[in-house]
This record gives C-alpha cells, structure tokens and sequence, in this order.
C-alpha cells in the first residue's frame, strides 16, 4: 500500500529544543505526549461497545496500525518509548508502530484503558436503547459504567509516570477513543470523537518538579501541570490519510 504524500510539517530538533522551562539556571525541555487511538477491532466493526472487553484487532485494524506508523515516521520527532493501554487492541496497534518507528517493545500501562461501560460492554446502540430507553440521547450512563472522574484520575496519573521516566522526551502512546475524548475535553479542547489512528499531543513543562508529586496528587490539585500539545505536525493529518487510504473505521 503506498502512503500518500505529505508536506513536511515535521519538527525538527532545534524546534523541539526552543520549548521547555529554565530551572535553576538550566533550560529543561518539555515532555510530549502524543496519544493515539488503537486500530479497528472486531467490535468496532460490528459497532458494539468495548469498555474494558478485550476484542482483538481486524485485518483492517492492523492495516491502519501500519499505515499510521509509516505516517508517524516520517512526519513526527523521534520518539524514545511507545507506552499502551494493555488490552489487545492497543497493545497489537501499539506493537505494530513500535516496530516501524524503532522503538522497544511498548510498556503495557493498564491506566491507559478504556473507561470501563459496565452494563452496556458488548451491546450495541440499538440493544441499548431498547434494554435502557432514553439513556444514550439524555447522555445517561448505567450504574456500572466507568465515572469520568474516574477515568481522568487514571489517566493523569499515567501521564505523570511517562514524564517522571521520560523527562524532556517525545513519547507514544496507544489508548482508547474515551480516554482521549476526556483528556482533550478537560484540558479546554472542544469536544470531538476521535477515529482510530487520530489523536492528540499533550505537552508538561520540565521545570514543574515531578519527583515531589505522588502519582495521585496531580489529579487532586487545582492546576493540572499538563495542556494540549503545541507541536507542528497536526494528528488529524493521521486519520485523513487513514480515510482517503480506505482505512478507517
């Protein structure tokens, strides 16, 4: 499959060594995050809903894993580790990618995953308007659905860890559509759905200590050290391609 061309919107090293934070005299570079949503899986194809069920990858799932990895190879910064989610298909996307763009093998992080979708895992939107009347267009959850601030919490703290073993770093990420729906929602993105392959890049600043944080306490302050990614090269470039290749969901 050819990859289609893309102008060179990559950021080079010198522009990624001009944003970061002076601390104690010394110039500390920023942590970049850039978070993907995993490849189609079997239940995306069959439009039911995950939660933390573990269906695994379709064929055109793990197309797009390499498609995208292609794209991220040419048009991103290096990055220095690939962290997933540890249900299947992010683990498998994230596998996938790691290989293309010279990574080890992903840390698998179970903070990562989906936010959990208690009673209506495996149903799809037909099933659940008939077993829940009214719930998906008033925006309702069941009782065992995953909280948004549950998911949040997690999801934070699992930025911190990447930041504490990857300081000043570009690192890759493999979630799901739920967590980063959240992340960019509350970090003042509009809210927005996000394909497979498509997703966001969160920066934190160095000279914000995170050796005097717990991983929990960042989730509990005020001010949340993180914001949506200033970075050149715009993710959604990612799943325009994936569409145009026939490659999305």
């Amino acid at each position: 499959m050819t990859v289609p061309a893309m102008p060179d919107t990559r950021v080079t090293d010198s522009r990624l060594a001009t944003s970061g934070s002076e601390q104690s005299g010394e110039f500390v570079p920023a942590t970049r995050v850039l978070v993907l949503r995993h490849g189609q899986s079997e239940w995306n194809a069959l439009g039911r809903w995950q939660g933390q069920a573990d269906p695994p990858l379709t064929a055109l799932g793990e197309q797009q894993a390499r498609v995208a990895g292609r794209l991220l190879a040419s048009e991103c910064p290096p990055f220095e580790a690939v962290v997933t989610s540890d249900l299947d298909r992010a683990r498998l996307t994230g596998e996938t990618i790691a290989g293309i763009i010279g990574c080890p093998v992903p840390t698998l992080d179970p903070k990562w995953r989906e936010n959990h979708a208690g009673e209506w895992q495996g149903l799809t939107p037909d099933e659940i308007r008939q077993q829940w009347p009214g719930y998906l267009d008033s925006n309702r959850r069941p009782p065992g659905f995953e909280t948004a601030e549950s998911t949040i919490s997690r999801s934070l703290a699992a930025l911190e860890s990447i930041a504490a073993d990857h300081p000043g770093a570009c690192v890759l990420v493999i979630s799901h559509g739920g967590v980063l729906r959240l992340l960019h929602d509350l970090l003042g993105g509009p809210d927005q759905r996000f394909p497979n392959l498509s997703g966001v890049w969160f920066e934190r600043d160095g000279a914000d200590d995170i050796t005097a944080r717990t991983a929990s306490s960042v989730t509990t302050e005020s001010r949340v050290p993180w914001r949506l990614g200033s970075l050149l090269f715009p993710l959604q470039v990612v799943a325009d391609e994936l569409r145009v290749a026939g490659s999305v969901e």
